[in-house]
């Protein structure tokens, strides 16, 4: 994982170097000040500085071109490409090698395994059936296609999701309730059929679509979401695979769905809902519990928490914005001030880079479609440049970036 550029955010793990001490020794020098925090002079006195390009000295080692990558998927049906944009400036950077990169079909679906060595990618089976693709990822983000091009397995998939480990891979079908995990060869990036998880929708609910699925930091336990059939967990043993379904969660109503999850490294769940951004706690047994549900924008449909657990955003489709949250003791949330703040056209997807510095996220315009926010110390989003999807409504630009 790449070292984070000069500001102060928060990180994976403690054996980074400290930005903030960089920044604090910077303060001495005004060359430093000059091309290690460039936006110190815009921002003093302000409480959320927003992160700046890098610009390495002798007291800041930026991230290496390549290593913070975002690929987002353009699934019109003219394009059918993925895009690998290069973060590591603080700009949407399309210079990871060779792309766009050309799929040959719609992919509505992407994950990048820890390691950052292969991607895996599934086609539209709405467009035609469906299949699952897995990429190796080379020096600068390039993309190689696996087994001479050809679909590692047949999978009508909406969602995937890799094991913080590494070591599985969950595909969630489109077509029935089914949740498939694979064994991932961490060598080749071969995929062997593992087990079957079924899916059950809450009691009484009306709903019966899979949507999006999530694994917990911790591998304790995988997530569903179910839209207006609610929620299903499954706890989950890392080292043999075994997936327990637990009970599935109903909606307050038929009428509220759950569109998104995203699990923080406190075994916290939060999902998108019809109304509001729904809190859940979930002990090591995977066993979700209802806290809270917080007020976000129009139509919430993604969700993304950083790795610190510190931040948790919520994509608002309807109106276009991005509501955010500081996140309390006991995954209490607070409002950051300027929620919600304005997205592209019709949020579809969110994702946080491997710094923890950037919120990128994408929707349907084809000039602006894709638009990258800096996270500052506070939580706050500030746009930091956009580019166009080439997308369509119908179909959600997928978002997977290098960890």
């Amino acid at each position: 994982m790449a070292p984070a550029p000069c500001r102060p955010e928060f990180y994976r793990f403690a054996s980074r170097p400290n930005p903030a001490h960089l920044c604090a020794v910077a303060l001495f020098s005004a060359i430093t000040l000059l091309s290690g925090c460039g936006s110190f002079f815009q921002c003093e006195g302000k409480a959320d500085c927003p992160a700046a390009p890098c610009v390495p000295s002798s007291t800041v080692t930026c991230p290496a071109t390549g290593t913070d990558i975002a690929y987002v998927a353009n699934p019109s049906t003219s394009a059918n490409t993925v895009n690998g944009y290069d973060l590591a400036n603080g700009n949407l950077t399309t210079n990871a090698t060779s792309a766009p990169f050309s799929f040959g079909y719609q992919p509505i679906a992407m994950a990048v395994t820890p390691a950052n060595t292969f991607l895996y990618a599934v086609s539209n089976p709405g467009v035609s059936t469906g299949y699952l693709y897995g990429y190796a990822i080379e020096s600068g983000g390039a993309l190689n296609i696996l087994s001479g091009g050809m679909p590692l397995v047949t999978e009508s998939a909406v969602s995937l999701a890799v094991s913080p480990d590494g070591n599985w891979l969950f595909v969630l079908d489109a077509n029935s309730l089914t949740l498939s995990e694979y064994s991932i060869n961490t060598s080749t990036g071969a995929v062997t059929f593992a087990t079957t998880g079924a899916i059950t929708p809450g009691s009484g609910t009306t709903g019966n679509a899979s949507i999006n699925v999530a694994v917990a930091p911790s591998g304790d336990y995988v997530a569903v979401a179910l839209g207006t059939g609610g929620l299903q967990t499954f706890t989950f043993d890392t080292t043999t695979g075994v997936l327990t379904p637990q009970n599935p969660i109903a909606p307050a109503t038929t009428q509220i769905g759950i569109y998104a999850v995203a699990i923080d490294a406190n075994n916290y769940l939060y999902a998108a809902a019809t109304n509001g951004l729904a809190v859940f706690s979930a002990t090591t047994a995977g066993v979700p519990t209802a806290l809270k549900t917080y007020t976000a924008g129009n139509g919430p449909r993604s969700v993304a928490v950083n790795s610190a657990s510190t931040f948790v955003y919520v994509g608002n489709k309807s109106d276009g914005t991005i509501s955010a949250f500081s996140i309390g003791t006991n995954a209490v949330l607070t409002a950051i001030s300027g929620s919600p703040f304005t997205g592209p056209t019709s949020v579809g997807a969110l994702a946080i880079d491997n710094t923890g510095g950037y919120l990128i996220t994408s929707g349907y315009n084809t000039s602006t479609g894709i638009e990258l926010f800096a996270i500052g110390t506070t939580g706050a989003l500030t746009s930091s440049g956009s580019a166009g999807s080439g997308t369509n409504a119908a179909v959600v630009s997928a978002i997977a970036t290098t960890q």
